[in-house]
Parts: C-alpha cells; sequence; structure tokens
C-alpha cells in the first residue's frame, strides 16, 4: 500500500493487468474508489457487509476503499493481484491472490475464433454447433445492414465481438466472463444469465447456443437474446457520448410521464430501456410483460418516436426482422406456477408475480428426447433467469458499471467503466421431478432422478429410478405456450 499522494500511472514495461478481490467482511457499506491520473477519485462499486465483487484493473493503478456511510477512508492499494478484505474492525487486509481461472473441460476443445461479420469476432469453444456460429453471423450482419458506417467502424474498431455459451456450459465458462465467479452475495452469473452485453472496456457480447439455434431454449425461447445484448454493444461502443445523453434524455422523459409502466424491465434503466427497444425494432422478441405492450417496430414509433429515432441513427430503417428467416419460431415459456398463467391470461402486458400461494404440487416433466429419456433442466435456475436480469444492479446503485470488464453497482448487462477509467487502454441424463409451488409463489424442484444427470445447476448427480414411462403423458405441461409474466432477465 502507498501514501495518500499517489495517483494511478501507465508505465510502458511496467504496468499490467491484474485482479482485486474486494470483500467486505464487515458491519458497514464500503465503497471502492479509483485514483485517476490527476488524483481524483472515482467509484466503481459499493458493497453491501457480507459482499465481494472482483474488479479488473491494472497493478500502477490506485485504489481507496471507504465507508460509505461517513467517507472514512479504510485503506488504499496498488500492486499486482490481492484479496482486499476490510475487516470487522474497519481495517483493511491484504493478502496475495493468483486470479487465476479453472482449466477449461478437456471435451470442450479451444477456444477460438469460429467467424466473423463486418469486423466483429465471433468466437466459442469447439464444442459449439458451427451451426449457431452462422447464425451469429448472420444477425449482426443484419442488425448493422442499415447501419451508418461509422457505427460499424467503431464497433469493428473497439473490439467488439461475439462470445457463444455452449448448451452445456455456464456464462462464466466465457474466457472474458470468467471473472464474475469470484463474485459473493447478490446475483450469481450462472443461474440468472444467458448472455452478456459489449461495453467499451469488455466489447465481448455473449449469447447461449441453445438460443441463437431456437432449439431446446428452456430460458429465452420467447426472444432472440443475441439482438438484446448486442444492442448493449451497440449503444455503449458503436454509437457516440452525445448519442448516449440523448438516450439518457429520452429514458428520463419516458419514466416521468410514464410513457411505459414503471415496473416493466424496458423501465430499469437507460441501458435496458436501448436494450429492449432494439428488440422491439427487429421484432426479435413476442414477450409483452417487460416492455409494457411494445414488442415491435411499428408499436415503438408509436409509443415513443424519440427512441424510435435513435433506434433509425444506430441501424437505419431496413426491412429486415429476425423472424423473416429465423431458424425456428417463438414460444412462449410454460408458467412456473398457476397464478402466472392466471395473470398472464388476465393481462400478460402488465401482471406481476402476485400473493403468495398455499403449496400445491404440479408434476413437471420435458418431453422425450432422441434417446427416449426424459430430460429436464432445474426449474430453480430457469425460475432465477427468469426473474431477475444481471443487467438490474447488483448492489443497489446505479450509474455505469465497475471495472475493466464491467458488472456490479450497475447496469445493462455488465457495462464496463466510465471512459478512461481503471480499465482503459442440462447436459444428457434423465430426470423425473415434481415442482413444488411454494408458498412465495415460486417454484421448488423436487427430483427423483432416472440416470445420472448433471443439470445445469442446482440439480445434478442424482441417481436412482423411479419408473420414466409413468410420466411420459405429463411432457405437455413443460411444452405449454401459455404467456407468463414474470419479470425478464439475460
Amino acid at each position: 500500500m502507498r501514501g495518500m499522494t499517489t495517483w494511478s500511472t501507465h508505465e510502458d514495461g511496467k504496468t499490467q493487468a491484474c485482479i482485486l478481490r474486494i470483500i467486505n467482511r464487515s458491519s458497514r457499506r464500503i465503497k471502492a474508489l479509483w485514483v485517476g491520473f490527476n488524483a481524483e477519485e472515482t467509484c466503481y462499486l459499493e458493497l453491501e457487509p457480507g459482499y465481494a465483487r472482483p474488479q479488473q484493473t491494472y497493478n500502477t493503478h490506485v485504489w481507496r476503499i471507504r465507508f460509505a456511510d461517513t467517507d472514512a477512508l479504510v485503506g488504499e492499494y496498488t500492486g499486482p493481484s490481492a484479496v482486499l478484505q476490510v475487516q470487522q474492525d474497519g481495517s483493511l487486509n491484504v493478502s496475495s491472490w493468483s486470479g487465476g481461472a479453472p482449466s477449461p473441460r478437456p471435451e470442450w476443445g479451444a477456444y477460438c475464433k469460429r467467424g466473423e461479420a463486418l469486423g466483429i469476432e465471433i468466437w466459442s469453444y469447439d464444442c459449439v454447433d458451427a451451426r449457431s456460429v452462422h447464425i451469429a453471423e448472420h444477425i449482426i450482419r443484419r442488425m448493422l445492414e442499415e447501419s451508418p458506417p461509422d457505427v460499424v467502424r467503431r464497433l469493428a474498431a473497439g473490439g467488439a465481438c461475439v462470445a457463444i455459451i455452449g448448451r452445456h456450459q455456464f456464462t462464466t465458462d466465457i474466457p472474458a466472463h470468467t471473472f464474475l465467479r469470484w463474485a459473493e452475495g447478490g446475483r450469481d452469473t450462472d443461474t440468472t444469465t444467458r448472455g452478456l452485453g459489449g461495453t467499451v472496456e469488455s466489447p465481448t457480447t455473449s449469447c447461449g447456443e441453445e438460443n441463437l439455434l431456437m432449439e431446446d431454449d428452456r430460458f429465452y425461447p420467447s426472444e432472440n437474446i443475441l439482438v438484446h445484448e448486442f444492442g448493449h454493444a451497440v449503444m455503449n461502443i458503436g454509437l457516440t457520448a452525445e448519442d448516449r445523453a440523448t438516450i439518457k434524455q429520452l429514458y428520463g422523459k419516458a419514466y416521468s410521464s410514464d410513457m411505459y409502466d414503471k415496473g416493466s424491465y424496458i423501465m430499469e434503466n437507460e441501458e435496458e430501456y436501448w436494450a429492449e427497444g432494439t428488440q422491439a425494432w427487429f421484432d426479435a422478441t413476442i414477450r409483452t410483460d417487460v416492455t409494457s405492450g411494445v414488442n415491435t417496430r411499428e408499436k415503438l414509433r408509436q409509443r415513443d418516436p424519440g427512441l424510435a429515432a435513435m433506434m433509425m441513427r444506430a441501424y437505419g430503417d431496413g426491412s429486415w426482422r429476425y423472424p423473416s428467416d429465423s431458424p425456428g419460431i417463438f414460444r412462449m415459456r410454460a408458467p412456473q406456477n398457476q397464478h402466472d398463467s392466471n395473470a398472464a391470461a388476465a393481462d400478460p402486458a402488465t401482471s406481476k408475480p402476485g400473493s403468495p400461494k398455499t403449496a400445491a404440487i404440479a408434476v413437471a416433466a420435458a418431453a422425450f428426447g432422441a434417446t427416449g429419456t426424459i430430460t429436464l433442466s432445474a426449474p430453480s435456475v430457469e425460475e432465477n433467469m427468469e426473474r431477475a436480469r444481471l443487467a438490474a444492479s447488483w448492489s443497489g446503485s446505479g450509474g455505469r458499471g465497475p471495472g475493466w470488464l464491467g458488472a456490479i453497482p450497475g447496469i445493462c448487462c455488465l457495462p464496463g467503466p466510465r471512459r478512461g477509467g481503471p480499465g482503459t487502454d442440462a447436459t444428457p441424463g434423465g430426470l423425473v421431478a415434481v415442482l413444488v409451488t411454494r408458498s412465495n409463489g415460486c417454484g421448488e424442484l423436487v427430483a427423483f432422478g432416472s440416470g445420472p444427470g448433471q443439470g445445469p445447476g442446482l440439480v445434478g448427480g442424482l441417481d436412482g429410478g423411479c419408473g420414466i414411462a409413468l410420466w411420459s403423458a405429463l411432457r405437455g405441461v413443460l411444452r405449454s405456450h401459455t404467456p407468463h409474466a414474470t419479470v425478464k432477465m439475460s
């Protein structure tokens, strides 16, 4: 640690990327501030007691930890990767940390460039279906085919790229997002996301293979996630600071005028306002519950002409719509509980999860696959992904995110920091389950197991059998096309 007269520097041959893991073991809220090249402090994250967050930075950059309520200094650090832990007594303990990521599984193959569209590279592990790579290329080309050259040029020059998350992988298996595994408290990335948006400091946009292929998508079968997440990249990297300021003003106007239901996801912040608008611009969703009914270009023009004008600034006004050449058709996810069914039927555009229910048991079993084995992902994982998006604030603060790879107090499917900040420069294996609706209205999976499943999240490794054929007639439970009214997340 250094004295209080220091500031961040960049030194050729000495400055190297590193990661700080900031942990709050005290009973008070803390904040981490980057000390800029001009010695000014900029807050990049705030942590509640018991929370931890990774912060990517450089070994010649200065960080200060302060208590949020009094601004009192806890400590300061400059150096290689380390764990900065605020103790119960208010002191700062610093320990060395490699910051190393776990090795990828051998069966995934190599992580490499698989394609490219208009200078936007497409990356994935070898295990990802080549068809999804071609689809991603196609979507990027079509989204940008009518964009002004300066937008496309900034995207390519800024290193904007797309990473495809394999259907049996998690979001943090993508190298650019691995650091999120080191967070504690708040939202869990791997059970609440199947895609993150690119930023200036972390230009990788990710999305799930299953969503691109529109095959066995248990999470977002009613929308295209790449259109949403790449929309973030267009705003963060492709547009100018003036454009972003205009979008922020439009968001504020829409919020204050009740243009949309304030509880809908499009009103979460200006970043989601833009990304949801991007989906509507390309008809890339059939959901209405997260946008107060605006899910097409024409509806957006009618409801929000200001945002529509900015869409034209970014994407032009071409004829392409996602459903015109998509690999499949959208479908609504099965409701997680009876309340979702009733509320959606009543008013899918505005209804939300509501009053507690008495416990009720419903059997949930997925359709047979090619092997004749019932496969089922964990509804608790799906529910987490559906209840909230990583774009929502991790720690309750607003503003742009906290680090070189973006993230935590914030917004926008992992936004990066302010420019000039510290980082500039269900696998096979069947199982049968009972979905129990808890008193809070959320589903809980009780699994009986029919094989060595390794489901994507909380249910896996179960063995034993319970008569699969008995449950096959109930496969329609998870194939229902009934609309659901829940908060969105991707």
